[in-house]
């Protein structure tokens, strides 16, 4: 019995580990990573206490490299994100969780689908208000913010990228869990559940400069989104 609970959330905490370790070392992949295979191990899990370790780890990201946030680009993509959330918190009260979980496996796939197209996207001021409500949109109901705004941001310098894409993580996620506590899917025992997943979150701050110096990019993309993409498949035919 005791394993029973332990075993599941330490490989929750490994996860959360992992992820954030990709996300500072590459500026891409916690939540798209985190997100379906935290839905496998407790459906609890997704999406307030994982967006509180987002915003954790976003927030020291973009603390770190402050200098380099693009204040457009970030001012843009929250105007979108904001409305975003607004759309999203309506899709939440009519859909139950069943069909939450088939919705959210879906657009796992369709993210993985746009993050592999390399579609010639721009950040225009349409393409950053488009992308920050699409953001918005699947942050909120599943915790998975960064594909959308990362696809219209993807030919940024690295720097500029990581540190405007954290610092859209940290406001955007905040923004989320406000929405999701006003329409009661975030509450107190969640809150405890995202606080308990915080060792991961500094599990992987820790290991992301030695891995930042030996990782290939392009490889940790491709491995992310196909252990998203198989980790949603699982969903779907659970």
């Amino acid at each position: 019995m005791f394993l029973a609970h332990i075993l599941p959330f330490a490989t929750a905490i490994g996860i959360i580990a992992v992820a954030a370790a990709l996300q500072a070392a590459t500026g891409m992949g916690m939540a798209l990573f985190a997100a379906p295979l935290l839905a496998l191990v407790n459906p609890a899990l997704v999406p307030g206490p994982m967006l509180c370790c987002v915003v954790a780890l976003s927030i020291a990201v973009a603390w770190r490299e402050r200098l380099a946030i693009d204040p457009r680009v970030l001012g843009l993509s929250l105007l979108g994100l904001l409305l975003g959330c607004g759309v999203a918190a309506i899709i939440l009260l009519v859909l139950d969780r069943m069909q939450l979980r088939s919705v959210f496996a879906i657009l796992i796939l369709a993210m993985v689908l746009l993050s592999f197209s390399g579609l010639p996207v721009r950040p225009s001021r349409v393409a950053l208000l488009v992308g920050g409500t699409a953001s918005g949109v699947l942050g909120t109901m599943f915790g998975v913010h960064g594909p959308p705004i990362a696809l219209v941001l993807q030919h940024e310098p690295a720097n500029r990228l990581r540190a405007t894409l954290c610092a859209f993580f940290a406001a955007g996620c905040t923004v989320s869990l406000f929405v999701l506590a006003v329409i009661g899917a975030f509450d107190v025992a969640g809150l405890g559940l995202g606080l308990a997943l915080m060792p991961g979150v500094a599990i992987g701050l820790v290991l992301a400069p030695p891995l930042a110096r030996r990782i290939d990019r392009r490889r940790a993309r491709i491995a992310v989104l196909v252990i998203s993409a198989l980790s949603a498949l699982a969903l779907l035919l659970r």
